[in-house]
């Protein structure tokens, strides 16, 4: 399953009529989604963005709603948290945020010079943190590099254990060795 068919199986499912998608690249996700409306944000001029800035800047300058936000910009935990924190505040009450390449299949997966297309950087240890920040349902489903659900409806059931204080120091062993962290699921409940 991709990612465009399992925010678009969560658009139909929830009846949402507006998407947000952070790191737009090729469009691949983008012309996919089914929603009244779309914005995209992304700061590469060569790409079909309806907004070309960093997200960081979009989310200074704009506050629209959405009902559900796909985040797949910069593959780095501290963005990609930071992405997290500031689309819950244009999310609408009981929205989704999906975030893409929580699941790397191989450590240098994590590097970006091992290839544009195949690099998901450290994404997970930005989901790690979350679900134990936030109070929602949170999982990744085991597709298209890992699509990390964070489900504002749904309160979340139990805390991951184990997580250290110190998220910076994690490794690609940690990721290997805890998959419990991920709460990894086939689909989308």
């Amino acid at each position: 399953m991709t990612r465009w068919e399992i925010i678009n199986r969560i658009i139909a499912d929830r009846g949402f009529k507006s998407f947000l998608e952070i790191g737009t690249k090729f469009g691949e996700t983008f012309t996919q989604i089914k929603t009244d409306v779309k914005i995209s944000v992304d700061p590469d001029p060569h790409t079909a963005a309806t907004y070309v800035m960093t997200s960081d800047e979009y989310f200074s300058k704009h506050d629209e709603k959405f009902d559900i936000v796909f985040v797949d910009g910069l593959h780095e935990c501290g963005q990609a948290h930071r992405d997290v924190m500031n689309a819950l505040k244009v999310l609408n009450k009981g929205g989704v945020i999906v975030m893409h390449d929580c699941h790397p299949t191989n450590e240098e997966m994590q590097d970006p010079f091992y290839g544009q297309y195949f690099w998901t950087g450290d994404v997970w240890k930005a989901f790690a943190v979350l679900r134990k920040e936030l109070p929602y349902e949170m999982y990744v489903i085991d597709q298209d590099f890992g699509c990390g659900i964070i489900d504002t409806a749904k309160k979340k059931r139990k805390k991951p254990e184990g997580l250290p204080e110190d998220m910076s120091a994690l490794t690609y062993d940690d990721f290997v060795a805890h998959p419990e962290w991920m709460d990894f699921r086939q689909e989308w409940r």
